[in-house]
């Protein structure tokens, strides 16, 4: 992902398997070794891990069309209600990933798009 990260095919590969990992973690199932006791935790620890990738993967490609639609897709998996504090939080990291791969590359529609959702 961080050599490629305009791979449409690998972005929609870990799409697929996060869906699955994330219904075992909240299923209470068996997944990597462990058991779902506190499968929220889990599934919210997965979807930060991801979001890290992407973010690693817009400041390598910050013109990445791939990347960018992965990192909305996530952000849609997310908690729907979040504490007002979080979703400031959120938004504040959202739109200073935003400004920085604006900054990267100039003329960056997929930046400005993704900091206008936000």
């Amino acid at each position: 992902m961080l050599s490629g990260g305009q791979s449409y095919s690998a972005w929609n590969f870990r799409k697929r398997r996060l869906v699955l990992l994330l219904q075992q973690a909240r299923s209470g199932g068996d997944y990597i070794g462990q058991r779902g006791e506190d499968s929220p935790c889990e599934a919210e620890a997965l979807l930060g891990a991801e979001l890290r990738l992407s973010e690693l993967a817009i400041r390598s490609f910050p013109k990445s069309h791939e990347a960018w639609a992965h990192r909305r897709w996530l952000m849609a998996l997310r908690n729907p209600d979040p504490p007002a504090a979080s979703l400031d939080a959120e938004l504040v990291a959202e739109m200073r990933l935003s400004l920085r791969a604006i900054d990267q590359r100039r003329a960056n529609y997929h930046a400005a798009r993704h900091a206008a959702r936000a």
